[in-house]
């Protein structure tokens, strides 16, 4: 019988992380689509995999997102919502990048304080 070490997430290699960003107000889609586009132009090669639901201001259902590095597909509106929680939540797989950093950089986005590097 051998011993198992517990599964670990983040098991790749030390500089891949995989989290959730998620948030309760609904979000502006403009703001939303130019932070996605800088993150894709500035580190699209360690975007190893985005996807997510977001609840877009003025929107009755969801809008799928996902992508892959440099390739993000055009969102998709939902129907409806599955259940009452009409959050918005994104899943990265990224390397070399910090959840704080991508959790700043769109708060800064969102509320329109976001300046060019």
């Amino acid at each position: 019988m051998r011993d198992h070490a517990p599964l670990d997430r983040n098991r790749h290699d030390d500089r891949i992380r995989a989290f959730c960003l998620r948030w309760d107000t609904p979000l502006d889609w403009g703001k939303f689509a130019s932070w996605i586009e800088m993150l894709i132009s500035l580190h699209g090669a360690d975007l190893l995999r985005i996807k997510g639901v977001l609840n877009v201001d003025g929107s009755p259902g969801p809008f799928a997102v996902h992508g892959v590095q440099h390739l993000f597909h055009p969102p998709v509106e939902l129907p409806a919502w599955p259940d009452d929680d009409h959050a918005s939540r994104i899943v990265f797989i990224t390397r070399n990048m910090a959840e704080t950093t991508l959790a700043q950089g769109l708060a800064a986005f969102k509320t329109g304080t976001a300046r060019p590097a």
